[in-house]
């Protein structure tokens, strides 16, 4: 897959293709690197944007945010959440960031979590809220398999002058 790495050699044709000079696309591509970083490690970023969207109708808070929380360099041994009135937060320890199929359980296990605090506030047991988080992820991760695995290859692309080829038609006519 590294024809889909943004590297330099792809640069001639993307600009010629979208009519930009190639001195452009290096100097944009660390602002665009440093933008999108963060953006990688936002495991079920789709997931936790709809959330959001959720406990802002269910709750009334026009300002709920979910916030990731990198934890390297800390004491922090398994993933945790903490809920605030306009905020919660997913604390992540530095050791799952290398295993990305063990992250993105956690999160999804994060998000279970708030998922039923919202569907059943007055429930204060531990151990069913453990019960309903896993079950959440459960199905949250099968459902995003899922897409994976039955919708995204129907969109994706098989070379990286497709993408390139998309943008083609917003090139201003000159």
């Amino acid at each position: 897959m590294s024809d889909f790495k943004i590297t330099q050699d792809k640069f001639p044709l993307i600009a010629e293709k979208l009519g930009v000079e190639e001195d452009e696309l290096k100097k944009f591509l660390p602002s665009f690197n440093k933008f999108y970083k963060k953006v990688s490690l936002q495991h079920l970023a789709h997931l936790m944007r709809a959330m959001e969207l959720y406990v802002r109708e269910e709750t009334n808070n026009p300002t709920f945010r979910i916030v990731w929380c990198n934890m390297s360099g800390q004491n922090v041994t398994s993933a945790v959440s903490f809920k605030w009135k306009d905020k919660y937060g997913i604390v992540i320890p530095a050791e799952l960031e290398e295993n990305l199929k063990d992250l993105r359980a956690h999160v999804a296990h994060e998000l279970g979590h708030l998922f039923y605090s919202i569907q059943r506030p007055e429930n204060e047991d531990k151990k069913t809220h453990q019960d309903m988080a896993n079950i959440f992820g459960v199905f949250a991760m099968l459902e995003r398999n899922y897409f994976y695995q039955e919708k995204a290859p129907k969109i994706k692309h098989n070379t990286s002058e497709e993408v390139i080829d998309d943008f083609v038609k917003f090139v201003p006519k000159r």
